[in-house]
């Protein structure tokens, strides 16, 4: 067992390793790298590698397919509001629940503060996986409200590969989680269902309240203020609900959703 100072000096140099590399790989923005250094210094100083392994999980896995799908295609950079690098809000959104639950477990241990913050994290991966595989080749999309096909990238727009990614990426954070979990015959697919469950919530906010814009040149409809050098105009959705906010409530969500049913069978 190394010091409490050791591990500290540990967490802060490999927090600081990761984001810097990210930064370099183009995965964050300087404000992300700043959001993604502070918040990983927080909880791998004070969740050690049982907080560590699931985080490194979704980000590592996350930043690869997003840099997969840019290099194949960059078709959805005229409709996802913000694409390749994560920025501060984003960094946040996908983790400043887990940098609470970590200082909260820290004063007062108990096993749930992990198995939500894995849950959470389940939300964020499976909707990233869903986001980056699903549009990683053109494929029919439907509206989630309607089950009407819709242009792909869409808020809302779900597809059978998207949906398929979504729920092998919440597995994965699950297994991820594993050698610290006390029932794995129960929390694993528990974690892996409300991930998913949490995708779909996304898609769901995505496609009645998520704020969307339509573009005066092309007419297309997109996440983005801006559009062929114009600026767009709101077509549906509440303003200021963008997508950090959906990740954030469907997130929720998805850890509401856990608690409950751990709640009810614990």
């Amino acid at each position: 067992m190394f010091s409490e100072p050791v591990n500290l000096i540990l967490a802060v140099t490999l927090a600081f390793f990761i984001s810097s590399l990210a930064y370099k790989k183009e995965s964050l923005s300087k404000d992300g790298a700043v959001a993604a250094f502070l918040l990983g210094s927080l909880i791998f100083g004070l969740g050690g590698i049982k907080w560590s392994v699931p985080l490194l999980t979704f980000f590592i896995t996350s930043s690869f397919f997003s840099n997969l799908r840019k290099k194949r295609t960059n078709r959805m950079d005229e409709v996802f509001e913000k694409t390749g690098k994560r920025d501060f809000w984003q960094v946040v959104a996908n983790g400043g629940f887990g940098g609470i639950l970590v200082m909260v477990n820290f004063f007062y241990p108990n096993e749930i503060w992990f198995l939500l913050y894995t849950v959470y994290l389940a939300v964020m991966t499976a909707d990233t996986w869903a986001t980056e595989l699903g549009t990683l080749k053109m494929r029919k999309t439907y509206n989630i409200t309607t089950f009407r096909q819709v242009e792909q990238g869409v808020s809302g727009g779900v597809s059978v590969a998207g949906m398929l990614a979504a729920l092998i990426g919440a597995a994965v954070i699950g297994l991820s989680s594993a050698p610290w979990l006390s029932n794995l015959i129960f929390l694993i697919p528990a974690i892996t269902f409300t991930g998913f469950g949490g995708s779909i919530i996304d898609s769901f906010l995505g496609a009645t309240v998520q704020v969307q814009y339509g573009c005066r040149v092309c007419g297309k409809v997109t996440e983005r203020k801006s559009h062929c050098g114009s600026k767009t105009v709101r077509v549906k959705g509440l303003s200021w609900f963008n997508n950090d906010w959906v990740n954030f409530v469907s997130g929720m969500a998805g850890v509401f959703i856990f608690y409950i049913i751990f709640s009810a069978i614990a």
